[in-house]
């Protein structure tokens, strides 16, 4: 006996919904073709699956017998269908780069994907910006995306992480605070100020890693919700002082910026992928971002 597979993959989503429309929605196909695919496939077999005899339906006992099988085979499906999408990625020509806004709007990252280009030029490359670091770590990770360029350090299992910069970490504080009139700060000389912080609140992955010397020291934090694009905005509103350590960081006209004395804290623009196997392509691509940095380290030193 010849089984469509398709039908009893429907079936499946029917018997485990017990509902015809619920299952319609969820495979995204009208509701009496789906009707009548299971039909066809009871006739097929030769037994019933569904009870229709009341306003609910439910499974027959042969209808539960064959869910069995029937799920292992809805399984097995989703192996496949799972494979064949990661090989079409690795065959794929285009690479899918996502980066957070704090580490988008730098020189050197055109650069390097520049560079990249130059060796690949039939590659195509699809780059998406997104709201905070941690989002695209999750996204690389899950394989949506292939390469990620995250403000670290960011420390999973999942990942492999190389630095392309560590960028200078200074204080934007209003020109008005007597602190102003200082060449150069330490942390502690922000005890009891107000420190404007691009994250919703100290419970986002980050905020313990870069930023738990404002509590150190005694400093107060205050939450830009709309993230590190605004932070600027309502510092100059609120008259907040800002850690800046991006070259896109352009404090108000009535702050001036200081340097930090030491500890200062650490931040990394980071170049991360899967700890998982990546076509040729994505692995050239992952060897010259290891290049690059280590050319942009000498260079600092």
């Amino acid at each position: 006996m010849i089984i469509n597979h398709e039908r009893v993959l429907r079936f499946v989503a029917v018997a485990e919904q017990l509902s015809f429309t619920k299952a319609a929605e969820t495979l995204r196909i009208d509701q009496p073709w789906l009707s009548r695919q299971i039909m066809q496939l009871e006739e097929q077999l030769g037994f019933p699956l569904i009870d229709r005899t009341s306003s609910r339906i439910a499974l027959t006992q042969k209808g539960s017998e064959f869910l069995i099988a029937a799920r292992e085979l809805a399984r097995a499906s989703e192996v496949v269908r799972e494979k064949a999408e990661t090989m079409h990625r690795l065959a794929s020509s285009v690479l899918r780069i996502g980066t957070s806004y704090a580490a988008s709007p730098v020189e050197w990252r055109k650069r390097l994907l520049g560079q990249f280009l130059e060796i690949k030029p039939n590659v195509e490359l699809d780059y998406s910006v997104y709201k905070r670091s941690d989002e695209v770590v999750g996204l690389v990770i899950s394989g949506e995306i292939d390469f990620g360029i995250v403000l670290g350090p960011t420390i999973d299992r999942n990942i492999k992480s190389c630095t392309l910069k560590v960028p200078e970490v200074k204080i934007a504080i209003p020109s008005e605070d007597p602190l102003a009139e200082r060449t150069s700060l330490a942390l502690a000389d922000l005890k009891g100020r107000y420190v404007a912080v691009g994250m919703t609140d100290r419970t986002v992955p980050g905020y313990a890693r870069s930023y738990s010397w404002i509590d150190e020291v005694g400093a107060i934090p205050v939450f830009v919700p709309e993230g590190r694009r605004f932070i600027f905005e309502v510092a100059e509103k609120e008259r907040l002082c800002v850690l800046c350590y991006l070259a896109a960081d352009q404090p108000p006209l009535s702050f001036v910026e200081r340097k930090i004395l030491p500890p200062v804290p650490h931040f990394e623009i980071q170049f991360v992928r899967g700890d998982r196997a990546m076509s040729s392509t994505c692995e050239r691509l992952w060897r010259l971002a290891n290049e690059f940095g280590e050319v942009q380290h000498a260079a600092v030193a």
